[in-house]
């Protein structure tokens, strides 16, 4: 087993995390030129994970949907409004359960 020093490890991470967010933006953009037509519409998205290897392989998830999805377990769901030019994150669903509104800047949690 190759053990990489700390600071080695940190740039490896973060270019595996600039990877998964160049596919991110890449499917995004994808997305939005398909729906230019559209007035409102959401996207729905999510990261998948699958062993493969022995390594974790992550990725990104897209989907534009006509109607506003429901909650998805560790999901995110943009706004796509045309007609104004804009895209708005409207809820994450983090692993831990938590919900982040970034419109209304909170963080809510279900008690257990």
């Amino acid at each position: 087993m190759l053990i990489l020093p700390e600071r080695e490890e940190r740039a490896q991470i973060q270019q595996e995390r600039k990877g998964i967010e160049d596919q991110f933006n890449i499917l995004l953009e994808r997305i939005l030129n398909e729906n230019g037509n559209k007035d409102l519409y959401w996207i729905l998205g999510k990261t998948i994970t699958k062993k493969h290897r022995g390594k974790l392989i992550v990725k990104p998830f897209l989907q534009a949907c006509d109607e506003k999805p429901g909650l998805v377990k560790e999901s995110f769901v943009y706004e796509v409004d045309n007609r104004r030019g804009v895209k708005t994150l409207l809820w994450v669903l983090h692993p831990d359960g938590s919900m982040r509104l970034p419109t209304l800047n909170k963080t809510i949690r279900v008690a257990t």
